[in-house]
């Protein structure tokens, strides 16, 4: 699955899916990141976080779970 982290201009971010799907809102990018990661670890799956995206918007980076 690959799971994308969008931040706002209010600085808050959102956690969704590659086909559009909003998981959560965030205060904050580092609270979706940390989500992510403990979601993927108490489903035993590993999580790979980039810093850059495959997308031109660089307020989007990408998680491959």
């Amino acid at each position: 699955m690959r799971l994308f982290v969008k931040e706002w201009p209010n600085k808050t971010a959102t956690l969704m899916t590659e086909n559009g799907q909003v998981v959560w809102t965030f205060g904050s990018v580092r609270e979706a990141w940390q989500a992510c990661r403990e979601w993927c670890s108490a489903n035993s799956e590993h999580v790979d976080c980039e810093n850059e995206s495959d997308t031109s918007d660089p307020s989007v980076a990408a998680c491959l779970v």
